[in-house]
């Protein structure tokens, strides 16, 4: 930043002005009067620089022509000259919340168009209820900025749970998202996934089609229901650990249902491991052992055929070698706010 013509002026422009920031509708909010000295008669983009030092001139430009910059109220354009005491307002996707970072972003393969991301567990991919930062979408959305690339372009095309791990994929632009999303109606993208199961699920290959569906308004479980949406879980046993009693398995999603894999091995006998939702909590992992594991796809814009996979995160393969070795996962009871989330009477 200290090579950029302008540091020295943004600088006095910094002392200068009071910036109120905020976290409004989905939005980082941006707030100040325009100082009386320093910066007047600058285009707005480049006055904002003192704001944003690390944004490119050309993305606080399209933001400005975009409609995002307001002036006492009123929309500018880039063109806007600064003149002193003026409120100016600028609105753009949040970035991550410094009171809660995240793990750094896992970019796995990226253009100008999509971005494939490997997701952490514990991480949200997207904002929910009332955390509107720390999510895997606020990340790609800050690295967005240093790529040049709108952040209010960015987009994800699919969600995974928060405990589970793997493949998000992430479109950066309008032309790119509508072809992807319109490959995933068609079902024209494969998902496949790794996990750790109770038990061994018999046959050893084979296919869940339960329909499912939510099971009350006062629990996040969701179950097999007569009328609930229809289903399809394809499952591969790939490993058997302790004679039996834990099995690795590779799935497939042919449908995109919530909690759908493991709503379908819990049914049939087979909870994933640390699935305190449908099974039992474990100390070893923070939630269940499932990884979004390889995504397949036609390129958005080129057609190209891309083939993208995240590797089994250390601590899933940590506990499979355990289980292997004739070890076995440790129980822990539930907390109060996952009691609260199934519905359960409070814990004393």
């Amino acid at each position: 930043m200290a090579d950029h013509p302008d540091t020295p002026v943004l600088a006095l422009i910094r002392n200068e002005i009071k910036v109120e920031k905020r976290v409004e509708g989905g939005e980082r909010v941006f707030r100040f009067a325009t100082g009386r000295r320093h910066g007047l008669g600058w285009f707005l983009p480049r006055y904002l620089r003192a704001i944003g030092p690390r944004w490119p001139d050309e993305l606080l430009s399209r933001w400005c022509n975009d409609g995002r910059c307001t002036v006492d109220g009123a929309v500018v354009g880039a063109a806007w000259q600064v003149v002193p005491g003026r409120l100016v307002e600028l609105r753009i996707a949040p970035l991550p919340d410094e009171g809660h970072r995240p793990p750094p972003l896992d970019l796995l393969w990226h253009d100008r168009s999509v971005a494939f991301a490997n997701k952490p567990t514990g991480q949200l991919a997207h904002q929910a209820g009332k955390q509107l930062s720390g999510t895997l979408l606020n990340q790609l959305q800050d690295w967005a900025v240093t790529q040049g690339i709108d952040p209010n372009e960015v987009r994800l095309i699919n969600r995974i749970d928060r405990e589970t791990s793997g493949i998000v994929i992430a479109t950066l632009a309008l032309e790119a998202h509508q072809r992807l999303a319109a490959q995933l109606e068609a079902r024209g993208i494969r998902k496949a996934y790794r996990a750790i199961c109770r038990g061994v699920p018999e046959p050893r290959d084979g296919d869940w089609r339960e329909p499912l569906g939510p099971l009350g308004e006062h629990t996040i479980r969701r179950g097999v229901l007569p009328d609930g949406q229809a289903s399809h879980t394809e499952y591969h046993v790939e490993e058997v650990a302790a004679g039996g009693a834990w099995s690795a398995i590779r799935l497939e999603l042919h449908t995109g249902r919530q909690h759908q894999i493991r709503v379908h091995a819990t049914y049939h006998g087979h909870p994933l491991l640390g699935d305190w939702v449908y099974g039992e909590p474990i100390a070893e992992l923070p939630g269940q052992a499932l990884h979004a594991w390889v995504v397949e796809c036609a390129h958005p814009l080129s057609g190209e055929p891309l083939r993208i996979e995240a590797p089994f995160p250390p601590a899933l393969a940590a506990l499979w070698q355990r289980l292997r070795a004739g070890g076995a996962p440790t129980p822990i009871p539930l907390t109060g706010d996952q009691v609260s989330k199934l519905g359960l009477p409070p814990l004393p």
